[in-house]
Order: structure tokens, then sequence, then C-alpha cells
């Protein structure tokens, strides 16, 4: 949660908002929830809302391997980033029209895209070739974390798991939830375990804002 997912502003990939009181509460509640697994591995985004999350995370396992990667930064929102789309006025509703449009585009279309941004393509497959790289110079790891963002989460896991990125409407994704997927090797396959936990927020009562 940051000031601007609160009052309505898109960040995207441009805007390195910080997270706030409640958002850096979020990120305690999510590592502890976390803290008894066996993790060997915290990778993230550079951007400090996912960064900072990632550290809260790592803070429960000091001798985790911990990485950034721009692959997993947030899909960028273009022309819509910086700006306001949940006011009352005429100029945020008409953003909010189309930044809602946009992403129905996207659920048809691969390469449909928010104007002057990305398209899911383009996030999947930067998203899945930092996750390859991320598994292939970890080969021994079994229990890997990945902090990102909630747009580009939902495509690379509609993605890894659908196998159609378009599929994002089938993903939730709320602030700090928890998604565990497995993946066979045998099958070379994806597999879902538990998506969009968010019970360690709504057990403190935290909200869960908007993922922009």
């Amino acid at each position: 949660m940051t000031d601007w997912n609160k009052r309505g502003f898109v960040q995207g990939s441009s805007f390195d908002i910080p997270l706030n009181d409640e958002g850096r509460s979020q990120a305690r509640y999510a590592a502890e929830e976390l803290s008894a697994l066996p993790i060997t591995c915290v990778a993230s985004s550079h951007l400090s809302r996912a960064s900072k999350t990632a550290d809260e995370v790592h803070s429960f396992h000091p001798l985790a391997t911990r990485l950034i990667s721009k692959g997993f930064v947030e899909i960028n929102y273009g022309d819509l980033e910086g700006k306001c789309i949940h006011n009352d006025d005429e100029e945020s509703k008409r953003l909010k029209n189309l930044f809602d449009q946009s992403s129905r585009d996207m659920e048809k279309d691969l390469y449909a895209r928010y104007p002057g941004g990305e398209n899911a393509n383009e996030v999947e497959k930067r998203a899945r070739e930092a996750l390859r790289k991320l598994m292939n110079d970890r080969p021994n790891d079994r229990h890997l974390v990945v902090v990102g963002h909630g747009r580009c989460n939902k495509i690379l896991l509609a993605s890894l798991l659908y196998n159609d990125a378009s599929k994002i409407s089938s993903i939730e994704q709320g602030n700090t939830a928890i998604s565990i997927v497995d993946y066979d090797s045998g099958d070379d396959k994806w597999l879902e375990v538990m998506l969009n936990y968010c019970a360690h927020n709504e057990d403190r009562g935290a909200a869960s804002g908007g993922a922009y």
C-alpha cells in the first residue's frame, strides 16, 4: 500500500512511490506468514514498494540470496501513469474509463496496450525470462520468492498456469497477496498450490487498496 494507492493514482513502472505505514505493516505481515518456509532466494523488482517488501521477507531468512530484477517490474501504463483515476471530476472519470477499456482489451488481445505503454505480451516475455534466469542460476533452490506488482504478477501467473497471459481476469491479486505455484520439471508444467492468499492482512484489518 502506498499513498498513491489510497489516492487513486496510477503508479506503474515510472513512479517509485514508497510504501506508507500501512504498506510497511502489510509487508511485515506477509513476511511473518512466510517465515516458517525454507526460503533460499528472495527476488523482487527494483521499485521500492516491491523491494522493501522483499527485504522484509529476507529479514526472516538472512541466509537466503537477495536479488533484484527489472523483469519483475510493474507493467508500464504509459500515458496513464501519474494520473488520478479515482476522483469525481470529469477528467478522472475519462481516464478511468480509458484504463478499464484498455484492461478489457488486454484480456482479448495480448498485443493490446495501455496508451503509450506496454502490452501483455511484452510483460509476459520479460517476466518469464527473468523467472527462467532466476531458476537457471539457482538450480538447487527449491523455495524461491518473487515479489512483483499487481498487473505483472497476474500476467505471469496466467502465463505459467494457463499458458495464456490474456487470462489475467482469472487471477486475483491483492496487496501483498501470497500465491504459491510448483514447477514439475518432468512435465515442464506449473501447478497451482494457492492463489491470492490475503489472510495475513485481513486478520489485521488491513485494506487491500488499488494495485496499480
